[in-house]
């Protein structure tokens, strides 16, 4: 079984595969409505050949299990990273419960690393099925269901004016999610990503309106309405503004469809929203905490001395990682860390931390802090030093991936 770039000419097949994985109600004659793809997206297949086999000779038949990444470039502890985020996991019924997945998944991550790519993430159909792989969740979201007519009480005094937006404005929202979106993961968007993810959707495109105050864009969000005459929601995909007066005039604008839905959805918001605590009657809107998506260290050495840490992180330790996916990191190694930089090397000595890939993962991106780690199977430290260096190594981030993908 090996990993290779999928043909173009294979690509019905592939969508046959992604169809039936997470479409299979609409049965096996579909048409194919598939929107264009980013400029960061990259398919793989997994086939059943020999090793070597050049790409222009694989035959679609032996195609057993497909993927794709985006190559996406994302904000980790302040700097720019590589991100590449799984997507598009499938397997055809008669292919399942043979290993391809978890083959189709190791591939990929020697693909990442021996191209430069130390860190991972993706959204799990299965947390504990990521899990096993060495995933583990980045943030946690806020799901937010109210009635339109309750966000009077976060509207302000009409001002300004709404605009519809269209593909061609991404640079004036791409320049409002970049002051809005400041913290980590947050993604460097493509024009092709604002394009053909955002201003469009597999099922039903959404709207995107502005709020503009003096013709300057300050906000903006993108929804969609779903039922009927009887009963509509609105889902709100993404609400962003510069500042609070920005975000509080799109809720005026949610508010303003109350004669027409009876619901808003705040599909996923950063997990610190608290709409709620403003509201009239607070009782009216229902919040849940829903877990988000997970992150991998596909490289430890790599990713470690890639980083940068806070420059007060002064000090070195011994850390022995388990990692049953990737052997390159399973090893124990020394971290010196000067100057906000990591210096990472194999070594025999014994360890005075020990954690487990997707563990790493998190103090890494600072998802998690180490007292909090320290606490469960994933991470034992073994005395008061070490864990005082760890706690300044590892702070804690404020670590939001919104994107879906």
């Amino acid at each position: 079984m090996h990993l290779h770039p999928l043909p173009e000419d294979h690509r019905d097949t592939y969508r046959e595969f992604l169809r039936y994985a997470f479409r299979p109600e609409d049965g096996p004659d579909w048409d194919d409505t598939r929107l264009p793809d980013p400029d960061i997206y990259f398919p793989r297949g997994l086939y059943d050949t020999e090793s070597g086999t050049p790409t222009d000779a694989l035959d679609v038949s032996d195609l057993v299990t497909v993927c794709t990444f985006y190559d996406y470039v994302a904000r980790v502890r302040g700097e720019w990273h590589p991100l590449p985020g799984i997507s598009a996991v499938a397997s055809p019924p008669e292919a399942r419960r043979q290993g391809h997945i978890a083959t189709m998944l190791d591939q990929l991550l020697v693909e990442f690393r021996d191209s430069g790519r130390y860190l991972s993430a993706l959204w799990p159909f299965k947390y504990e099925f990521y899990r096993r792989f060495g995933w583990a969740t980045t943030n946690n979201y806020a799901r937010t269901s109210v009635p339109p007519e309750e966000l009077t009480a976060v509207s302000p005094e009409a001002s300004g004016e709404f605009v519809r937006l269209d593909a061609d404005d991404w640079p004036r929202l791409d320049a409002v999610y970049t002051e809005s979106a400041t913290e980590d993961l947050a993604l460097d968007r493509t024009e092709g990503w604002w394009r053909h993810r955002v201003f469009r959707s597999w099922d039903q495109d959404p709207y995107v309106y502005g709020w503009e105050r003096d013709g300057d864009l300050r906000g903006y969000v993108v929804y969609r309405v779903k039922g009927d005459w009887d009963s509509r929601t609105m889902h709100v995909d993404e609400l962003a503004g510069v500042d609070d007066e920005g975000r509080r005039h799109l809720l005026r604008f949610l508010r303003d469809h109350d004669s027409q839905v009876d619901e808003v959805v705040v599909e996923r918001a950063h997990e610190r929203t608290r709409l709620i605590d403003d509201l009239t009657d607070p009782r009216a809107a229902t919040v849940e905490i829903k877990p988000g998506p997970m992150v991998r260290i596909v490289d430890v050495p790599a990713a470690l001395e890639a980083v940068s840490f806070s420059t007060d992180a002064d000090g070195e330790f011994v850390l022995d990682v388990t990692d049953d996916r990737c052997p390159w990191n399973d090893e124990t190694f020394r971290v010196v860390v000067s100057d906000s930089d990591a210096s990472v090397e194999p070594t025999s000595e014994d360890p005075g931390v020990t954690a487990e890939i997707g563990a790493l993962s998190q103090l890494l991106v600072g998802s998690r802090p180490v007292d909090e780690l320290a606490r469960t199977e994933y991470l034992t430290v073994d005395d008061s030093t070490v864990g005082a260096v760890l706690r300044d190594v590892f702070t804690e981030r404020d670590v939001y991936l919104r994107e879906g993908f």
